[in-house]
């Protein structure tokens, strides 16, 4: 959801060196984007500034450089304490520019970063190179279309056992019987996921009659090459989750199955391909930033989506489905 500012960034100042500084997996995933001249990647944020060589190796690359300023997309005090430290003079953030909790996330960094004029391009990208899509091709190449993804999960798991025990899960029960439908519509499935999630992929799997065209990805590709597979699906149905809003990046038509997040302010969006939203939003939703999420036991919010919901909202973006009117603001 960084990706809008990057490219108004990068149109704005054409001859404006541009660096990122965010966690590992999203370095990866900007290793190819236009304009980005380096990218720093912090791995243990949490660790206090005093006891991390890695905080103290990254102010002193920081400084080296001589930023003329830094947007500061992170709402906690330690992250602006490096840049303070690294002899940043000006710090754009949402200190001078406050969140508005009523837009969307995009809207906020374009608006954080000082692009107040509006008429901006909210589509997200994610660029990709030719060996990723070769592995996703490598990885599909017996798998015949239409092809649907599934995805599970989202996120580490941290103590739950299973992602269907967490905020944002659905049963396996429930994606099964999705899968089942699927399968007796002769498409064929493609489960993605990171090695965290084999376990589920495999108990939904085992569920599935024999007959039906399968495969699961889970733990198999890495984020681009993931993304690479997202490109080549027919649809995507998922918990709201990264891969999710990989669907709206690349223009692959989407499910979300929504429950306790803030949707004004992160739903997937796409000008170029239809997202659809299942959502039930009981009385305590949305819990995220809330002391209620810490105290939650039972998601009714993903309990009340039925899958017959979600064969019905796959069978209208196959054959019905036409872009959300959400590419702009």
């Amino acid at each position: 959801m960084v990706t809008p500012l990057l490219r108004e960034m990068r149109e704005r100042f054409p001859d404006a060196e541009i660096d990122v500084l965010c966690s590992r997996l999203a370095a990866e995933l900007l290793e190819l984007t236009p304009g980005v001249a380096r990218r720093f990647a912090l791995r243990y944020r949490n660790l206090p500034y005093a006891l991390s060589l890695e905080k103290r190796k990254l102010v002193r690359a920081l400084r080296s450089r001589g930023y003329d300023f830094a947007v500061l997309l992170e709402r906690a005090e330690r992250y602006r304490l490096l840049l303070e430290r690294a002899g940043i003079r000006e710090i754009r953030s949402f200190r001078e520019t406050p969140f508005d909790p009523r837009a969307h996330a995009i809207v906020n960094n374009l608006k954080a970063a000082g692009f107040e004029d509006g008429g901006f391009s909210l589509d997200m990208e994610v660029f990709l190179s030719d060996d990723d899509r070769k592995r996703a091709a490598e990885l599909l190449s017996d798998v015949r279309g239409p092809r649907i993804g599934i995805h599970v999960g989202y996120g580490p798991r941290g103590k739950k056992r299973s992602q269907s025990e967490r905020l944002k899960g659905w049963a396996s029960e429930n994606f099964a019987e999705v899968a089942a439908g699927l399968l007796a519509w002769g498409t064929s499935l493609v489960f993605t996921g990171s090695r965290e999630d084999r376990g589920d992929v495999e108990a939904i799997l085992a569920r599935l009659p024999r007959s039906g065209s399968a495969v699961s990805l889970a733990g198999r590709t890495s984020l681009r090459a993931l993304a690479a597979v997202v490109e080549k699906l027919d649809a995507l149905v998922s918990v709201d989750s990264g891969p999710a809003h990989l669907a709206a990046a690349m223009g692959t038509p989407l499910v979300v199955l929504w429950g306790p997040a803030i949707l004004e302010q992160v739903r997937p969006l796409s000008s170029r391909s239809p997202v659809t939203i299942l959502r039930h939003a009981p009385a305590c939703a949305p819990c995220y930033e809330t002391p209620l999420m810490k105290t939650c036991r039972r998601n009714i919010c993903m309990e009340s989506i039925a899958p017959r919901e979600v064969l019905a909202s796959v069978d209208a973006l196959l054959y019905r489905g036409k872009p959300d009117d959400l590419g702009s603001v």
